[in-house]
């Protein structure tokens, strides 16, 4: 029984999230950005929590745990391939954006980008 209540447990707290991507490779770009090169790659252990109902977004990438509240969302017309998400913690503010198919996800700040080649969510909208 305390098996069971404990795979339930955690099975909910999985499930709770709207959508969880999988980070197959990772690229950061430290400023000054050079496009299309990375100043630190890899493809450790990261994952990416959207719920867009709660308006969070949770982004744990290789040791480090960053969590941020979504304050505004849209699809620029000049590039509707892209939904753009404005993100905000205690220490910092950033852009997110994903692609239609939710194979590449982009923070964006002012000291470093950081581009994520993702697998399918584990749950959709």
């Amino acid at each position: 029984m305390k098996k069971f209540l404990f795979i339930l447990f955690l099975t909910s707290g999985i499930y709770a999230q709207q959508q969880v991507f999988n980070v197959q490779q990772y690229c950061v770009d430290v400023k000054p950005f050079k496009k299309g090169e990375c100043d630190i790659s890899g493809n450790e252990y990261s994952f990416v929590f959207l719920d867009t109902a709660k308006k969070a977004v949770t982004f744990f990438f290789t040791n480090t745990k960053l969590e941020y509240k979504i304050t505004d969302s849209h699809i620029e017309e000049s590039n509707p391939d892209f939904t753009w998400f404005s993100l905000v913690n205690k220490e910092n503010s950033m852009e997110m954006r994903i692609n239609k198919q939710k194979t590449r996800i982009e923070f964006l700040d002012a000291g470093n980008h950081i581009y994520l080649t993702v697998g399918k969510s584990t749950k959709l909208e």
